[in-house]
């Protein structure tokens, strides 16, 4: 589970996302004190560092051992340095230390570009089957993942020999309305979703030519009072984070299509780890004439 150092430091250096999970953590301390928490992934460190600061009682870290020797160090002279524990090892052989055997939250920065290429997805679900108690919390745990219709130069797809890459996408670019691919709360999901075939429906706003979809995602966790709190989007109209947009290009000619016309289309997510970056995408859209 060990990332790049250039995702590591562009996480880092996300004042948006990181104030974000700083002010969930100060406003909801409750959650976390005394608690024994797990970050699955470690990938920035950041939740870790919040979880000790919030409270918690033990903080153990799996995966970006990086990370976690520079969290380490952070701490080593303060009062809370033994608070924050590595676990060193594939999260399929770990063991909980001291004979613990569940975890009372669990913290991840899962998410990864169109939410699931590149993410940590199966592993939070593996680390929640394992460890986490009943009804214990995870965060950020709901997602829902967006498709619109864009409007691009193909020949970018020509040049680069492929049909999806990672880009912030102009709002000028937007062809169609938002439509809702996949809703996913790591709470209650199932880990039998290796396929998820989304049916799509899209209403057009603006004529010209589609030449391919944009995917992107929200995040929101539950807070303090058990309501559900937007934490931040990668929408092409919200502010940008070190997450981009994914953009599918259509594998035939751009789709030429009219203003207020509807669009119909089909979405397959199919996860693996074999599949490149963990995830394969599969995309057909039709207009109704």
């Amino acid at each position: 589970m060990e990332d790049s150092w250039n995702i590591q430091e562009a996480m880092l250096s996300d004042v948006l996302v990181s104030n974000v999970y700083n002010q969930f953590f100060q406003q909801n301390q409750m959650l976390f004190k005394d608690k024994i928490v797990l970050d699955v992934g470690c990938r920035s460190g950041l939740l870790s560092i919040l979880a000790v600061e919030a409270g918690a009682v033990k903080v153990f870290a799996i995966g970006n051992m990086q990370s976690a020797k520079r969290i380490s160090k952070v701490l080593e002279n303060g009062e809370k340095a033994e608070v924050f524990e590595p676990l060193t090892g594939c999260i399929t052989q770990v063991v909980l230390p001291c004979g613990l055997r569940k975890v009372d939250i669990i913290v991840s920065e899962w998410m990864g570009h169109a939410l699931f290429a590149d993410s940590l997805f199966c592993q939070v679900l593996y680390a929640r089957d394992k460890w986490l108690v009943k009804n214990g919390l995870i965060f950020p745990s709901v997602a829902n993942l967006y498709i619109q219709g864009i409007s691009l130069d193909r020949e970018l797809a020509v040049e680069k020999n492929v049909l999806l890459w990672d880009d912030y996408v102009n709002q000028k670019s937007l062809m169609t309305e938002k439509c809702l691919v996949i809703s996913v709360d790591l709470s209650s999901i199932q880990d039998d979703i290796e396929c998820q075939r989304a049916e799509i429906k899209m209403k057009s706003k603006q004529s010209g030519k589609m030449s391919g979809c944009v995917l992107y995602f929200d995040i929101s966790a539950r807070n303090a009072k058990g309501q559900l709190q937007k934490l931040f989007s990668i929408a092409p109209n919200a502010p940008r984070t070190y997450m981009m947009q994914t953009v599918l290009f259509l594998k035939d000619d751009p789709l030429v299509i009219k203003e207020q016309q509807l669009l119909f289309g089909r979405l397959d997510v199919i996860l693996g780890y074999f599949a490149p970056r963990g995830v394969e995408f599969s995309l057909g859209i039709w207009a109704v004439k």
